[in-house]
């Protein structure tokens, strides 16, 4: 079995961006709002940080406290929109209880032009028509390995499990307009991706995708993520794949998509300091 490794191709996205950067004399500037957080969310945010900086960016963490109104996130968002030294805005999810059904209503109050993270209801809708905004980073992410195996996704079958607005839908509505033979389901099974191409599982549970029903070769994208006594692991129960012997390429839990999803936020930010700047 192939362990496709998210880390290297990261680097490899980070590299082009670094110098295209120094070619076109930019430092792109982040700007991220945090409410609250546990440690998981602040080292989130520093990953982030250190990818700026290794991209030759900038970035500003603004840490509000957890219990902070809506009408006061609100506020600085509005300050960032206006600040012409910040090309994008990022807030990390999940909100605060407090705030979580309100969730829609604050990031539409990001400008689409700064929203890197591709999350704005005005970015969300873009993918439906023919000029597209910046699309969701999970997304890209994992277009960015499908991309890799399969130059044309034109009759090629892929099976995606899950209903999420940041890497389902928009990832979703990427393959159909590529003519992709696309099944949605919105929990994961054996023998339901018989015969598939293409496998992105993000709902279900730690370990249930074996090889039972599915066709030797298939690319194989994991984008769960659970905690277990044993350390972080996904939907994919990868030793089972390779005790088998079993043909695939696997994007495993860790090191697959997650490095890859933070060096595709640093090429959104790249183009929102090109746009304004051209």
């Amino acid at each position: 079995m192939e362990i496709i490794s998210g880390s290297q191709i990261a680097q490899e996205i980070r590299q082009k961006v670094k110098e295209r950067n120094e070619q076109e004399g930019i430092s792109p500037c982040l700007a991220m709002i945090l409410v609250g957080g546990q440690k998981e969310d602040l080292h989130y945010v520093g990953l982030k940080e250190k990818a700026a900086a290794a991209t030759g960016g900038k970035s500003r963490l603004l840490h509000l406290p957890e219990d902070s109104s809506q009408q006061e996130l609100m506020a600085k968002i509005a300050e960032l929109n206006q600040d012409e030294q910040v090309d994008g805005i990022l807030l990390q999810l999940p909100l605060p209880a407090a705030l979580e059904e309100q969730t829609d209503e604050i990031l539409a109050a990001i400008c689409p032009d700064k929203d890197v993270d591709g999350f704005s209801l005005v970015n969300r809708g873009r993918m439906s028509g023919d000029n597209p905004g910046f699309i969701s980073c999970a997304a890209l992410a994992c277009l960015e390995i499908i991309e890799r195996f399969f130059p044309s996704l034109a009759g090629k079958k892929a099976v995606l499990v899950g209903d999420s607005f940041d890497l389902i839908i928009p990832l979703a509505t990427i393959m159909i307009k590529r003519a992709c033979q696309l099944s949605v389901l919105p929990s994961y099974e054996p023998g339901q991706a018989s015969g598939a191409d293409i496998l992105v599982v993000e709902k279900g549970r730690a370990g249930i995708v074996q090889a039972e029903g599915l066709a030797p070769g298939v690319l194989i994208i994991d984008a769960g993520f659970y905690w277990g006594a044993g350390g972080v692991c996904g939907n994919v129960d990868r030793a089972a794949l390779e005790g088998q012997g079993f043909e695939a390429r696997l994007l495993p839990v860790p090191g697959g998509m997650g490095p890859i999803l933070i060096a595709k936020l640093m090429e959104n930010l790249a183009q929102a300091a090109r746009q304004k700047r051209y």
